[in-house]
């Protein structure tokens, strides 16, 4: 997985590993489903938490040039990718970043998806990169992109189309949700049933009708884990009944 390493990207992982716990290298392991038979099996972890590594980030995040981020995106520690994730968003996010650095952090973000291969990973940068990133284009665009990764067989590309919504949600923009949710929301992945139920229960806090509508069309059949999801902010009458339905 590991690309050529530029001396930045060297020295950052360096502190990583300086930083981590075996102990806490295992039970990341567990959580992220990194062990035989999981989807993140064959994964390396150095045990740093999270709040470290956003911390590490926050002293580096003026130094780091498209480069760094590539190197890191590609290692094989986990910990390193969810670095390189985390300084990705950084990159972009500024106000006076102007368009065409932006242009190529989304090129590298949307070359490097198969490295941002756990869950973590995809939810740190997709909804705070692609997700601006598709508000200033053209709908016909916007479907050409999503649909591209909804498409894919990649778990970790439908998952980044997915969750690349909640970016647009907060904006106000809920179109693309509840069509990406009409597109996944028959996925046979555990991992999409928590993303589809998500983004919908975030794009129903702005619309509850819209929400209503497409569980009035889908609540039958859809996955419980989704449906459950989507359902957390109904009050209990209104849960029991759209879960009565999917029992039925």
């Amino acid at each position: 997985m590991s690309a050529p390493m530029t001396a930045l990207a060297d020295e950052l992982v360096e502190r990583l590993r300086s930083l981590g716990d075996a102990d806490d290298a295992v039970a990341k392991a567990r959580y992220l489903l990194a062990f035989p038979g999981g989807y993140a099996e064959g994964d390396e972890f150095v045990g740093v938490r999270v709040p470290q590594v956003r911390a590490l980030a926050r002293d580096v995040r003026r130094s780091v040039e498209l480069d760094d981020l590539d190197a890191l995106l590609q290692h094989s520690i986990h910990e390193a990718r969810l670095l390189g994730a985390v300084l990705v968003v950084e990159l972009y996010k500024p106000a006076k970043t102007p368009p065409e650095k932006r242009d190529k952090v989304i090129e590298l973000v949307l070359a490097r998806i198969e490295n941002l291969d756990n869950w973590d990973l995809v939810d740190t940068v997709a909804p705070h990169t692609l997700g601006r990133w598709l508000l200033d284009k053209a709908e016909a665009e916007q479907d050409r992109v999503l649909d591209d990764l909804a498409a894919s067989p990649s778990l970790w590309r439908r998952r980044f189309a997915m969750v690349t919504t909640l970016g647009m949600i907060r904006a106000g923009e809920l179109r693309q949700t509840f069509r990406l949710a009409e597109l996944l929301v028959d996925d046979e992945h555990d991992l999409m049933h928590k993303a589809v139920g998500w983004m919908l229960r975030e794009a129903g806090l702005r619309d509850r009708e819209m929400l209503d509508a497409f569980l009035e069309r889908h609540s039958t059949a859809m996955p419980r884990t989704a449906l459950r999801s989507a359902l957390e902010k109904h009050d209990a009458a209104s849960r029991q009944d759209f879960m009565a339905r999917r029992s039925t």
